[in-house]
């Protein structure tokens, strides 16, 4: 919970540190196409009156061969939607079919890179609780040995072509399962998450993504994927290749079984579309 508080802290003092930023600064975009650099979230959000539809799914196991049609038998699926509510803050809800799971999250962001400042911050604060029947112990009663929240920094790095992403965060679990069937609640989790993208041309990006944790009570893998993005119109379609089938912050770090030295990976999409519902005056 100190670490909670303590990065909100950090995230304000950016805020207020940076309120009075000189309009003649100018801005250097983040080259990540989309809210997601492949399965966590990245440092862009939608713009003021853009909603964003999340059609999200993770196949099964490549590994099991032609009889499971290399994992295409087997999937999880993730519908979300995503909406800029102000210039610099966004809304985010979903549902995921691991667990039965509903999400939420608030984004912020703090600082965009200009030629006055190294980088773009961004902030974000997020929820999500299973509602799968029987996935509780009857001694769980409570609301807060249920839900998982989390708060995360995105530092992010333009440098020419090329993009870089640094995440810390605090991740406070909630009761959860593993593959073991050990149960855990209520554990305290220091994440950090490395991610980077490299432009090929205007509409295609490479990407790739690590999650960290420093919690030795957690037996799940950590997450390890590589992405390309394709835009087309309003679309952005993200292919990846990864070692886990979750789409939401806690069980990325607690759910994640797969592993490349074996061969157990997945393959999956992103599908993202935006609609504009509010034009303001920067849109013209």
């Amino acid at each position: 919970m100190k670490t909670f508080l303590f990065l909100m802290l950090c995230t304000f003092l950016i805020h207020f540190g940076n309120a009075q930023e000189a309009e003649t600064d100018a801005k250097i975009d983040n080259i990540f196409k989309g809210t997601r650099l492949v399965n966590a979230q990245s440092a862009n959000l939608p713009g003021q009156g853009e909603l964003l539809l999340d059609i999200q799914h993770r196949f099964g196991d490549i590994s099991e061969g032609m009889y499971e049609f290399f994992g295409l038998d087997q999937a999880t699926m993730r519908l979300g939607f995503e909406y800029g509510i102000a210039k610099n803050i966004a809304v985010g809800v979903g549902r995921s079919t691991m667990f039965k799971t509903y999400d939420g999250s608030v984004k912020l962001k703090v600082v965009q890179q200009s030629t006055h400042f190294p980088l773009t911050i961004t902030t974000t604060f997020g929820a999500s609780i299973p509602s799968e029947k029987n996935y509780f112990p009857e001694e769980i009663k409570n609301f807060s040995d249920k839900y998982s929240g989390n708060v995360q920094l995105h530092l992010a790095k333009t440098i020419g072509f090329i993009g870089l992403q640094v995440t810390p965060g605090y991740l406070y679990t909630g009761y959860f399962k593993d593959a073991e069937t050990i149960s855990y609640k209520n554990l305290d989790v220091v994440t950090l998450g490395f991610g980077g993208s490299v432009k090929l041309s205007k509409k295609v990006a490479v990407n790739m993504e690590y999650l960290h944790h420093f919690n030795e009570n957690i037996t799940a893998n950590k997450p390890l994927s590589a992405g390309i993005d394709l835009t087309y119109g309003g679309h952005l379609f993200q292919l990846m290749v990864t070692n886990s089938q979750a789409m939401f912050n806690q069980a990325l770090y607690t759910n994640t079984y797969g592993d490349w030295t074996d061969g157990n990976i997945y393959f999956g999409f992103n599908l993202i579309r935006k609609f504009k519902l509010k034009y303001t005056e920067d849109d013209f």
